[in-house]
C-alpha cells in the first residue's frame, strides 16, 4: 500500500512539474521588417510584408515572390527585368509596386486585378503605353511613368479618381492638349509633373485642375504661361526650370499669377528673364524664389514687398546692384548672388543687409557759408 501511495505521489508530482514548464510560442511576424533579398526557404512565407531589392540582376521576374501571400510592398529596381508574368494578380495584397530602372516594354492586363494598389512606380523603362485595365486600380493614388518612350495613354486613365500624383516627365507625347485631356477629369490630382516632354505651350484647360498643389513644367519649350494658370489658387509649388538642364524660354509671367496667394515656392532658373517679373511682388506668402541663370539686369525696389521670402537665388545674372528695400525681407536667411557683376562695395552692402545692420545715415553737407562783404567807406 505504501509503495502504491509513493508511486502515485511521483506521478502527480511529475505532472505538476510538467505543468509549470513554459513553452514559448513562435515569434509573431514583424510587419515592419524589410527584406533586401529573397528570404531563405526556411523562413515563414506568411511573414514577408516588405520586399525591397535593388541592383540584383534577376533577368527574369523571380516567381518565388508569389509565395508571399501577405506581401504589401514590392521593390525590384535595376533587376534587368524585361517582362512581367500574367500571374501578377496573385499579389492581391500589394499596395506599393516599384519596378523602376528595368527594361519593361509592356505591363500585363492583370495589373488591373491589384485592387489594393496605391502606388505604381515604373520610372525609366521602355514602355510605349499602359494597359486599359489599369483603370481598375480604383485605389491608385500615385502613378510615376517618368522616363519612358510613351506615345499613347488610354483615355480610361481618367477613371483613376483616387489619383493625386501623376509623374509623366520625359515622355514623348508631344500634343499638350492631349495630355491635359487625359488628366483634366482626375478631380483629386494635386501633383502633376510634365517636365521634359517637349511642350510648346500649356493649354488653357489647365484651369480644370483646381486641386493642384504642385506643377512641374520645367525643361520644355515654353515661351509664355496661359492666364488660366492664375485659377489654380491651391498651387503651392510651381517649377518652371531646373539647374540641371535648359529650363524654358520664358521672359515674363502673366499678371494673373497674383491670384496664387498660396504659392510658397517658385523655381525658374535657366529661362530668358531680362526684367524681374514685377507680378511676383504681390506674392507676399512666397517663401522660396529661384531666378538663377537668367539675364536679369536689375532688382526692383518692389522686391521689398515680398516679406515672406526666406530663400532668394539670383546667381549668374547681370546684376550690378541691389535695392536698399531688400532690408525689408526680414525673414531672408539664404541669399545666393554669386555670378553677378557686383563690386566689392555692393557685396559689402549685401552682407550688411543680411546681417541686419542698419543702413548708413547719409551725411548732409553743410551749406556753404556766405562770405561777409565789407564795404569801404568813402
Amino acid at each position: 500500500m505504501k509503495k502504491l501511495i509513493f508511486a502515485l505521489s511521483l506521478v502527480f508530482g511529475s505532472q505538476m512539474v510538467d505543468a509549470q514548464v513554459y513553452y514559448p510560442l513562435a515569434d509573431p511576424c514583424d510587419p515592419d521588417k524589410v527584406f533586401d533579398k529573397l528570404p531563405s526557404a526556411a523562413y515563414d512565407n506568411n511573414c514577408v510584408y516588405l520586399l525591397r531589392i535593388a541592383s540584383q540582376p534577376f533577368n527574369k521576374f523571380p516567381k518565388e515572390i508569389f509565395r508571399y501571400p501577405n506581401l504589401k510592398e514590392l521593390t525590384l529596381q535595376n533587376a534587368n527585368i524585361s517582362s512581367l508574368p500574367i500571374d501578377m494578380f496573385l499579389l492581391n495584397h500589394i499596395e506599393v509596386l516599384d519596378l523602376s530602372n528595368n527594361n519593361l516594354t509592356s505591363i500585363p492586363n492583370s495589373i488591373g486585378d491589384l485592387k489594393n494598389l496605391r502606388k505604381l512606380i515604373l520610372r525609366n523603362n521602355k514602355l510605349s503605353t499602359l494597359p486599359v485595365n489599369i483603370a481598375n486600380c480604383v485605389n491608385l493614388e500615385e502613378l510615376d511613368i517618368t522616363g519612358n518612350p510613351i506615345t499613347f495613354l488610354p483615355s480610361e486613365i481618367n477613371n483613376l479618381q483616387a489619383l493625386t500624383s501623376f509623374r509623366f516627365s520625359g515622355n514623348e507625347v508631344k500634343n499638350p492638349k492631349y495630355l491635359l485631356d487625359l488628366v483634366r477629369q482626375m478631380k483629386n490630382i494635386t501633383s502633376l509633373d510634365l517636365s521634359g516632354c517637349g511642350l510648346n505651350y500649356i493649354p488653357s484647360d489647365i484651369r480644370y485642375l483646381k486641386n493642384l498643389k504642385e506643377l512641374n513644367v520645367s525643361n520644355n519649350n515654353l515661351h509664355f504661361l496661359p492666364a488660366e494658370i492664375g485659377t489654380l489658387t491651391q498651387l503651392q509649388t510651381l517649377i518652371l526650370g531646373d539647374n540641371a538642364s535648359a529650363g524654358n524660354r520664358l521672359y515674363d509671367l502673366p499678371s494673373s499669377l497674383s491670384n496664387l496667394r498660396n504659392l510658397k515656392t517658385l523655381i525658374a532658373p535657366n529661362n530668358t528673364f531680362v526684367d524681374f517679373p514685377i507680378v511676383l511682388a504681390s506674392l507676399q506668402n512666397l517663401e522660396e524664389l529661384d531666378l538663377s541663370n537668367n539675364q536679369l539686369q536689375e532688382l526692383p525696389a518692389e522686391i521689398g514687398m515680398m516679406t515672406g521670402l526666406n530663400k532668394l537665388n539670383v546667381m549668374n545674372n547681370q546684376l550690378t546692384d541691389v535695392p536698399d528695400d531688400l532690408r525689408n525681407l526680414t525673414r531672408l536667411t539664404q541669399f545666393d548672388f554669386h555670378g553677378n557683376q557686383f563690386s566689392g562695395e555692393v557685396q559689402q552692402k549685401i552682407l550688411n543687409i543680411l546681417s541686419g545692420e542698419p543702413a548708413p545715415v547719409p551725411v548732409k553737407k553743410a551749406a556753404p557759408k556766405k562770405k561777409k562783404v565789407v564795404r569801404r567807406r568813402k
